[in-house]
């Protein structure tokens, strides 16, 4: 598989990301499910190290996924490889004492979240690192300090964040403390400013929310899915109409199913570097990185989507 260089960070990414927030297992907080169901430790190591052999070489995951365990099982599943893969994860949200949730990413709270990915991952380094949680204005700087402090360690190779706010990714950049934006983009709301920001800034782009929480996914156009009770969808998207959606699977050509289009939709943009997959098996992952090896969508299939998303809304 090809590789797209990473922004200005010179970092090498296929345009599949493993996004590992599903393949740890529940969490809940409040009684309110956090996670997804666990597809099982093994089958999940299993699952990287074919995507290794099928040309991905990028992994996503957060010292939250989990309450830790989808580093722990990156971190395995990469024991004997880590020199051939990119991985990225992310600080702030985290679980504390009793299931709570502790949202901070103050510069104080950098170096030990690091500590303990690092331990989590079995690794030396993190490829990239990234604010899940967004920093206050008056941490920037701050926060800079102790990303640079860590590299000069080498314990990270470039750092960035995790959002969808187009104006704290302005100010971070006015600060230059941001290589890597981590953000959702989609058929059904493209984020164009956060876009705009990473192309003129030469910033490595991780893009997710690839599939709306499903919705482009086309496995739910004739069939209302039943999320389990510990998948997080069950509390986000329980009153969601699903069939909506279901015109888009008119504008295919034949042979392409809806999330390959919606994957390819996204790769074309010419600021895309990496996608990251929120799929829990390796069929799902296949059917991904064949749509990464298509040409790019001609315009009038294009204008098809565009034109039958504006008719849904």
């Amino acid at each position: 598989m090809k590789r797209n260089v990473l922004g200005k960070t010179g970092i090498e990414v296929s345009p599949i990301t493993i996004g590992a927030w599903q393949l740890g297992g529940p969490l809940f907080f409040d009684g309110k499910p956090d996670g997804h169901p666990d597809p099982g430790k093994e089958d999940v190591i299993r699952m990287i190290h074919e995507l290794d052999d099928l040309g991905v070489n990028a992994i996503d995951t957060a010292e939250q996924y989990s309450a830790g365990e989808s580093e722990r099982r990156v971190g395995e599943a990469l024991r004997d490889r880590r020199d051939q893969w990119v991985v990225s994860t992310k600080f702030g949200f985290r679980v504390g004492p009793n299931n709570t949730r502790e949202d901070c990413s103050a510069p104080e709270t950098i170096m030990p979240s690091l500590e303990g990915s690092l331990k989590r991952l079995r690794t030396d380094f993190i490829d990239v690192y990234l604010y899940h949680c967004a920093p206050e204005m008056e941490w920037i700087d701050d926060g800079r300090a102790v990303l640079e402090k860590a590299r000069e360690q080498g314990k990270i190779r470039s750092y960035g964040i995790s959002t969808n706010n187009a104006e704290l990714i302005e100010a971070m950049v006015k600060h230059d403390a941001v290589e890597v934006v981590q953000f959702a983009s989609n058929l059904l709301d493209e984020s164009s400013n956060v876009w705009k920001l990473c192309q003129q800034n030469r910033l490595g782009t991780q893009v997710r929310g690839v599939m709306a929480q499903g919705r482009l996914s086309g496995k739910y156009f004739q069939n209302t899915p039943a999320f389990r009770s510990d998948d997080n969808r069950s509390n986000w998207c329980k009153s969601e109409d699903y069939s909506r959606f279901a015109p888009l699977a008119d504008c295919l050509p034949e042979g392409m199913t809806m999330a390959q289009a919606a994957i390819r939709w996204i790769l074309d943009h010419p600021g895309a570097h990496t996608i990251c997959m929120g799929a829990k098996n390796i069929d799902d992952y296949r059917a991904a990185i064949a749509a990464a090896e298509y040409l790019p969508l001609n315009a009038e299939l294009r204008q098809k989507l565009e034109q039958t998303i504006e008719g849904i809304r």
